[in-house]
């Protein structure tokens, strides 16, 4: 059921405008929106966001809800705008400069919601009462294409080496240390066995990578795996002081 455009009283609010809401639809729609509004406030406060800076309302008589700031954030005002303005860029297939892959994957499994319908699903976000945007499926094609590999060449990725996958092909993922990005690593069972020594790690994976069209690396086929040594393992500036003062004495 659609909202009332007068009673919307929070800053960003999704509207899910069909008669018939399955729970996983809805409970995807509210995970993929507040996952949303969580990354776009990281990617502008720089990764500084907390939760608790948004508070968040479900409508009673219609599908929808909303987030509003709380007193200490500062930054509501642009979260809002970029987030219409930036699913009205992925629809035409431009990528927003503040939407970070998460942010994408979230405004494609919006876009993606009410697959078995026929026609184009009502899902909006809207700013305050003042503009709404339409989350068309388009956006989801788009965003697929925006993050999908389109070349390969043998390379390297590193980062925290996490989510050891053994069920099908064998891979794991890493993380990016600065910006949390995610890379698919594809390995052999022995290389597997490796990755789970390092878990939780810091690791450089060598091989074939893949690239999408802006050149960010998507997977990588691994021929090695180096290992990036623990803490313990690196000496101190004291330590580095006298080997290089015992070098310099002999």
């Amino acid at each position: 059921m659609a909202i009332n455009v007068k009673q919307i009283t929070t800053d960003i609010t999704l509207e899910l405008d069909e008669e018939v809401i399955s729970m996983a639809d809805f409970q995807k729609a509210t995970d993929n929106f507040l996952g949303l509004v969580k990354e776009l406030s990281r990617q502008v406060t720089g990764n500084k966001a907390d939760s608790g800076e948004w508070s968040v309302k479900v409508y009673s008589g219609s599908a929808a809800v909303g987030v509003m700031p709380s007193a200490q954030n500062l930054n509501s005002d642009r979260v809002r705008e970029i987030m219409v303005s930036g699913i009205r860029s992925l629809a035409n297939g431009v990528r927003p400069g503040e939407f970070s892959d998460k942010a994408v994957e979230y405004a494609k499994s919006l876009a993606s919601l009410f697959k078995k319908s026929k026609v184009e699903p009502n899902v909006r976000i809207w700013s305050k009462q003042e503009e709404s945007v339409h989350v068309v499926r388009k956006v989801a094609t788009e965003a697929d294409n925006l993050l999908a590999p389109a070349y390969e060449e043998q390379g390297a990725v590193d980062g925290i080496l996490e989510r050891v996958d053994a069920h099908g092909k064998m891979q794991f993922v890493i993380y990016d240390v600065i910006d949390e990005r995610a890379v698919k690593c594809e390995v052999t069972e022995s290389q597997l066995q490796q990755a789970l020594g390092n878990f939780k790690k810091r690791v450089e994976v060598i091989g074939t990578v893949r690239f999408r069209k802006d050149g960010m690396p998507v997977s990588i086929k691994a021929s090695r795996i180096v290992n990036f040594p623990d803490k313990a393992e690196i000496p101190t500036l004291a330590q580095m002081r006298a080997l290089l003062a015992g070098e310099a004495s002999t």
